[in-house]
């Protein structure tokens, strides 16, 4: 299975950072996720797909360690 799932930041602050993500296929599927900067812990915090969330998670927890938090991303596979 394919994925291209859209990954948008909703806000940012000094110790975290909150996106919207979902997949292309399924839009009306939107998931939230929070990345905890002290931690490093990405969690859900609006549910959908597991799979989506891993994906997105993923993304944004490498984006965070390479020390860039950018305003859109995506995942592609």
């Amino acid at each position: 299975m394919a994925f291209y799932i859209l990954i948008d930041k909703i806000s940012e602050t000094e110790g975290d950072a909150h996106y919207r993500f979902y997949d292309t296929a399924f839009p009306d599927e939107i998931g939230e996720l929070r990345l905890d900067k002290r931690t490093e812990t990405v969690e859900m915090v609006k549910a959908t797909r597991e799979a989506f969330f891993n994906r997105a998670a993923t993304k944004i927890a490498r984006h965070f360690r390479d020390g860039n938090l950018p305003e859109s991303t995506c995942w592609a596979s």
